[in-house]
C-alpha cells in the first residue's frame, strides 16, 4: 500500500475511530427536600456514537435478594431529556419501565427525574426528614447495551448528612463514588443521614457497622459478636471476597434484610438487644445475610446469572440460596458458641412439627416453590399455608438431610460443608451458574453413591422427610410429646377493630372439615362471645371428641356451624441424644454441631 493510500484509508476510518470509544456515565443522586420524599436523580451519559437515533433508558422491574416484581417505574416523575449543549430532546415511553429518547446525532445525553421514596419496610427506596435510603435497582435507569461499563455517583446529602455504602471512593470531591458497572452500583445501597458508622477489623478486613436510630445495644458488644459470625464465615468458605464490608442497621419497628455483594442491610426493633433470646434472633438475622456474601451474591445459581432487571428470572435453585442460607445461619451460631445444643435441638423438634403440619408441603416441591417466587411465596394468599411450601424453611429441612445423609454415607469424611465450598470453586461469579443438577453430581461425588432417591424425595417431590432416620444419623432421637398435644380447632384468627377474624383455615382440621373460612369473623363458642386472645385457650378446655357450636359472621350474614373437635395431628416432640451411640454416630455430631458429645 502507498503512503498515499495509507493517508487516504486513515482519513477514512478517524470518524469511526473517535467514536468507537465507549461511553462515560456520571450518576447524580439529590434530596433537597427530604419530606417530599423526592430522590433527585440525574444521569449524563458522554460519547454516544453519533449514528443512532434513539436511545432507551431502563428502571429495574425488581431488586435483588427479593424475587418478586416491584412497581419502581410508577414512582418515577418529572422526566427530562436534553443534549449535550443543553437543548430539549424528545422522549416517549414505550413501556411501563422504558423511556425513548430521540437523540438525534447528538453524542451527549442527560436525563433528570424525580423518584418518590417511600418504601423503607421494603428496604427499596426511602427518603424522610431523618434519613435515606437507596437501593440502586429502585431508584437508577440504566442504557441496557452498556451496563457493563464503569460509571461514577455523585451525591449530594441534605444539608449535613452523610453518606454510608459500599462503593469505593472516587476522586472529585466529597461523596462522589466509582462502580465498575451498573450491576455492582445497583448492588451497593446507599444509607444516607445522620447513621453512626463504627469501624472495626476482622480477620485482617475492613468492616463497618452502620446503625440508623435510637435503641439499646452495645457498639461494642455488636462489634465483637459480628467479628466472631465473620471469622466463622471465613472458615467455612475459606475467603472474604472483598476488602471492606458494610452492615446496614435500621432500627425501627420494621424486620428483616437483604444480601448485597459487600453489604447487607438489616432491620430490627430497636430494643431486642437485651434480652438473651431476641438478641440470638438478631445474630440469626446477621449471620443469614452475610452467609449470603458467598451463596448467591457469588456462588450464584444460573438462572440470575447474570441478573435480568426487566422480567422474571426464573430458577429452580431458591432452596439452596435462601433454604441453605437459613440452615447454615443457624448451624454457624452453634458452632461459634452463640447457640447452646440444647437450643439447636429444641429448635429441630419444633421444626420437625413445623415440617409436618404444613398442608402445602405435600402439595408444592421446593424446586416448585423456588421456580414459583415470583407468583406465589412473595405474594402470600389466604391459600398459601395449605398449597404452598417454603423455600426457606422446606430448603433449611432438605440441606439439613442431605448433609446428615453425606456424613452418614462417607463415614463422616465429607458434608454438605463440602459441597458448599466445592461449588463455591466450580462456579466463580465470572464463569457460570450452578444448577440443582451440578450440586447433586457433587453430593454424589462426596457421598460414594446416587442420591437420586434423597433428590426425587424431597428435592424434586414432596414425599414426607423421614425424620427419625435422618436424626439417627447424629445419635439424635426424635419422640413425640403426646400427652402435649391439646384439642384442636385449626383456626387462626386476629383482632380488627375488636372482632376475631379468621386469617388461616388448615386444610384437614376440624376447622376446615365443618366448612369456617378464612375471613369469617368469629363471634361465640356454645353462645358465649369469643376473641383471637382467649380462641386457642378457649378450644383446649374441651375434650377431643366433643362438638361444639362456633357462631360467625360471614358476608354480614350471621351463621352457625357445628365443629367436632380432636387432638392435634401432629404432636410436639422433642430431640434427645441416643443412649448408647455408636462411635459414627459421636463423630457426626461432633464434626457437624463442633460440640462435644456430653
Amino acid at each position: 500500500m502507498t503512503k498515499y493510500a495509507s493517508c487516504l484509508l486513515f482519513m477514512f476510518l478517524l470518524p469511526s475511530l473517535l467514536f468507537s470509544q465507549n461511553p462515560t456515565f456520571e450518576y447524580k443522586l439529590g434530596m433537597s427536600k427530604p419530606s417530599t420524599h423526592l430522590l433527585e436523580v440525574e444521569l449524563s451519559v458522554k460519547s454516544l456514537p453519533s449514528g443512532s437515533s434513539a436511545i432507551d433508558f431502563l428502571m429495574p422491574v425488581w431488586r435483588t435478594g427479593r424475587y418478586v416484581i416491584f412497581d419502581f417505574a410508577g414512582g418515577v416523575q418529572e422526566f427530562s431529556a436534553r443534549d449535550g449543549s443543553g437543548s430539549p430532546l424528545k422522549w416517549s415511553k414505550t413501556e411501563k419501565s422504558t423511556w425513548r429518547v430521540e437523540k438525534n446525532r447528538a453524542t451527549a445525553v442527560t436525563i433528570r427525574y424525580k423518584v418518590y421514596a417511600n418504601e423503607f419496610e421494603m428496604r427499596t427506596r426511602g427518603l424522610n426528614d431523618e434519613h435515606a435510603f437507596v437501593d440502586g435497582c429502585a431508584v437508577f435507569m440504566y442504557i441496557d447495551r452498556y451496563r457493563h461499563l464503569p460509571l461514577t455517583l455523585a451525591v449530594t446529602p441534605y444539608q449535613d448528612w452523610h453518606v454510608t455504602t459500599g462503593l469505593e471512593a472516587a476522586p472529585g470531591g466529597q461523596f462522589r463514588f466509582s462502580a465498575p458497572d451498573f450491576d455492582y452500583l445497583v448492588d451497593c445501597p446507599l444509607e444516607i443521614g445522620h447513621q453512626k458508622d463504627f469501624e472495626f477489623q476482622a480477620e485482617g478486613k475492613k468492616h463497618v457497622l452502620s446503625i440508623f436510630g435510637q435503641g439499646n445495644y452495645d457498639a461494642d458488644t455488636l462489634i465483637k459478636d459480628i467479628s466472631t459470625i465473620v471469622k466463622a464465615n471465613k472458615e467455612f468458605w475459606g475467603d472474604l471476597p472483598y476488602d471492606r464490608y458494610v452492615f446496614m442497621l435500621h432500627l425501627s419497628s420494621r424486620g428483616g434484610g437483604t444480601e448485597h455483594i459487600n453489604s447487607t442491610i438489616m432491620q430490627t426493633s430497636p430494643y431486642r438487644f437485651k434480652n438473651p433470646g431476641s438478641y440470638r434472633g438478631f445474630l440469626g438475622l446477621v449471620s443469614h445475610e452475610y452467609f449470603h456474601t458467598w451463596n448467591v451474591k457469588r456462588l450464584r445459581p444460573k438462572g440470575i446469572l447474570p441478573y435480568d432487571y426487566m422480567r422474571e428470572n426464573y430458577l429452580n435453585e431458591l432452596w439452596v440460596a435462601e433454604g441453605t442460607t437459613s440452615y447454615y445461619g443457624e448451624l454457624l451460631l452453634v458452632r461459634a458458641g452463640f447457640i447452646p445444643v440444647s437450643g439447636m435441638l429444641d429448635g429441630l423438634a419444633s421444626g420437625v412439627q413445623s415440617d409436618r403440619q404444613r398442608p402445602g408441603n405435600k402439595v408444592q416441591s421446593v424446586t416448585e416453590s423456588s421456580f414459583d417466587a415470583w407468583i406465589k411465596l412473595w405474594k402470600g394468599n389466604q391459600q398459601s399455608y395449605n398449597s404452598e411450601t417454603d423455600y426457606y424453611g422446606k430448603g433449611s429441612d432438605v440441606s439439613l438431610v442431605l448433609d446428615l445423609e453425606i456424613r452418614q454415607r462417607s463415614k463422616n469424611k465429607y458434608s454438605l460443608d463440602d459441597v458448599m465450598r466445592t461449588l463455591y470453586r466450580r462456579f466463580p461469579l465470572s464463569g457460570k451458574g450452578y444448577t440443582v443438577n451440578d450440586l447433586q453430581k457433587i453430593a454424589e461425588e462426596l457421598a460414594g453413591g446416587s442420591l437420586q432417591s434423597l433428590f426425587d424425595n424431597y428435592v424434586f417431590g414432596t414425599t414426607a422427610i423421614d425424620w427419625e432416620s435422618t436424626l439417627r444419623y447424629a445419635g439424635l432421637e426424635l419422640q413425640a410429646k403426646d400427652s402435649e398435644r391439646k384439642t384442636w380447632l385449626g383456626l387462626q384468627s386476629s383482632d380488627q377493630n375488636g372482632r376475631a377474624r379468621a386469617w388461616q383455615v388448615i386444610a384437614g382440621s376440624p376447622a376446615y372439615d365443618a366448612g369456617l373460612d378464612i375471613g369469617d369473623e368469629v363471634l361465640a363458642i356454645n353462645g358465649r362471645r369469643v376473641r383471637s386472645s382467649d380462641l386457642q385457650e378457649r378450644i383446649a378446655e374441651f375434650k377431643p371428641g366433643e362438638k361444639v357450636k362456633i357462631t360467625l359472621f360471614r358476608d354480614d350474614t350471621l351463621r352457625e356451624f357445628e365443629v367436632a373437635l380432636r387432638l392435634q395431628d401432629v404432636p410436639p416432640y422433642k430431640v434427645v441424644r441416643s443412649a448408647q451411640p455408636t462411635p459414627l454416630q459421636k463423630s457426626i455430631f461432633e464434626s457437624w454441631l463442633n460440640a462435644k458429645w456430653e
